[in-house]
């Protein structure tokens, strides 16, 4: 900057002393200590813009010997350098800030700070996800991941339709086959378009890649195998064991997995399995579908129960249990017991539904309006 200033001043000097010849031959004299210095103007300025000059250039042929000698050309370009790289950061915020020209005449400005690939990638960058075009073979392998990338975003708004985005991820992985978020994204992409069958081979090869946790990548592929089974009912009882194995405290699977059970004329798994979890996990869908599968022995059923200690869906189950085998006064106090610890909807319905065969009318009213304020 300093440099600049002074050329400045010596052009404008030069321009004053070539229109104006007479000052520039107009007799200076200095007189100091003694000493008296006599010349022409226009020389003494000249001489004098010339020393400065000089002297800046001692200083930094100075400097960078000092500092090594591969630093002198370093040195000597390092403001051109500075600018171009100032060009650059103004090109990236009118790129992000989506101003002007979005940057390219200052990126046109900055070559040899990035190469001219980079460029190409910051063009590519400010496309939404649906202005991405489909790549070429012949593409740049760096190209092919940003548009995929950008195209197959979770967040973007618009997102492109499930065909576009699926040739997208093809190009990318065909020119990075193991890149991991394509994987991840396309095993995602088959989620759903519920293309379970492909869903739970992408899903299991991303956990066992390490690109997904256990504790993400279990449940989603419990959640598949549960819909393959839905999907293919003959192998249902394979996909649901899968599916238990991935996620043995989900609740939907237990379900599954129970009544498949009993269609194959296996209650007595059943119930072991859907007790086994309530004695674990407070499901009250378990706890219909047990009450259901035991309710033709009730009496025998809360007999075994009884003296059980789990969690609330299962001392509710017990007490719908006695209910249902004529011992009301038990299942009314296990009930209230409930109530005052526990309350829910489910168990307000109970009390009202058990009160109205009662003909308590008003009590039962009281109890519907409980359950609805649940």
């Amino acid at each position: 900057m300093r440099l600049k200033f002074l050329l400045l001043i010596a052009l404008i000097l030069t321009i004053v002393l070539t229109l104006f010849p007479d000052i520039a031959l107009q007799t200076l004299r200095i007189e100091a200590f003694g000493w008296q210095f006599e010349t022409r103007q226009g020389a003494f300025v000249v001489s004098l813009l010339l020393i400065f000059g000089v002297l800046w250039l001692i200083q930094r042929l100075l400097s960078a010997l000092i500092a090594g000698p591969g630093q002198l050309w370093q040195t000597l370009r390092m403001g051109g350098k500075k600018r171009r790289e100032q060009r650059l950061r103004d090109g990236i915020a009118q790129y992000l800030d989506m101003r002007g020209d979005y940057g390219k005449r200052a990126f046109k400005k900055s070559r040899g700070v990035i190469p001219d690939w980079a460029v190409a990638l910051l063009h590519t960058s400010t496309a939404s996800a649906t202005d991405q075009g489909l790549s070429a073979s012949n593409d740049d392998s760096l190209m092919i991941a940003l548009r995929a990338r950008i195209a197959t975003d979770p967040e973007a708004k618009p997102r492109p339709d499930i065909a576009t985005r699926k040739v997208h991820l093809e190009a990318w992985l065909k020119s990075q086959p193991n890149a991991p978020l394509a994987l991840i994204r396309m095993a995602d992409l088959a989620v759903e378009e519920q293309d379970w069958k492909h869903a739970v081979e992408r899903l299991e090869s991303i956990w066992k890649h390490g690109y997904r946790s256990a504790s993400r990548a279990k449940p989603e592929m419990a959640r598949a195998w549960l819909a393959l089974a839905e999907q293919e009912p003959k192998h249902g009882m394979e996909y649901l064991r899968k599916a238990y194995r991935m996620q043995p405290e989900s609740g939907a699977v237990v379900l599954a997995l129970g009544y498949a059970h009993i269609k194959e004329h296996n209650a007595k798994t059943a119930e072991k399995l859907w007790l086994g979890h309530l004695q674990k996990h407070s499901d009250l869908n378990i706890a219909k579908a047990s009450f259901e599968l035991l309710n033709s022995a009730a009496l025998a059923a809360f007999r075994k129960l009884e003296k059980q200690q789990g969690t609330a869906a299962l001392q509710w189950l017990v007490a719908r249990l006695a209910h249902a085998g004529k011992l009301d006064g038990l299942a009314e106090e296990a009930l209230s017991s409930l109530l005052e610890t526990q309350p829910c909807r489910e168990f307000w319905q109970t009390q009202a539904e058990w009160l109205t065969q009662k003909e308590q009318w008003q009590e039962a009213m009281l109890a519907y309006q409980k359950a609805l304020d649940c």
